[in-house]
């Protein structure tokens, strides 16, 4: 079982986590996708690594939902009514706002990529630092959440599938 089949079961787990859910199913797939096997220990260097697809991951659906937010917005009759000087100013608050939400994105990539705050993170699953497969699915959903909303990642795929309606 390779990093991909973790990384799908971590995609499904993220978009089941808007509606508070995450399966056993994958987490069981997603521990064992990152850790190697399932009688194995998951280490900081390998928690590091999930937290990283975790937060592009999130970044990759805030971007889709941003770009349909603005496609919706673009063709309404309020901006479609609008002078150059309007647009300009739409635009210009836009590109602002888009900067904004991203820098999100970019300081938690940051975060995770310093192994202090991985071990910190780490220490949270077991204080011995033995993160076995039991740990994490007991740990797992808790913690990842909490982590994400620490880092304000959350990314609401259900938004975007009703936008798309």
């Amino acid at each position: 079982m390779g990093a991909s089949k973790g990384k799908l079961a971590l995609e499904s787990a993220l978009k089941s986590a808007g509606d508070g859910k995450m399966s056993s199913e994958n987490l069981s797939d997603i521990f064992e996708g990152y850790a190697g096997k399932a009688d194995a220990l998951m280490d900081p260097f390998q928690l590091q690594r999930l937290f990283r697809d975790i937060v592009q991951i999130q970044k990759k659906a805030g971007e889709a939902i941003y770009k349909k937010g603005l496609q919706l917005y673009q063709s309404t009759p309020e901006y479609k009514r609008m002078g150059f000087m309007e647009r300009s100013v739409a635009t210009a608050s836009i590109a602002v706002m888009k900067t904004t939400i991203f820098t999100a994105f970019t300081v938690a990539s940051d975060f995770y990529t310093n192994i202090t705050n991985i071990k910190a993170v780490h220490s949270k699953f077991s204080p011995d630092g033995r993160v076995t497969k039991d740990v994490f699915m007991k740990a797992g959903p808790g913690i990842i959440l909490s982590e994400l909303g620490k880092h304000n990642l959350i990314v609401a795929g259900n938004i975007f599938e009703k936008m798309s309606k």
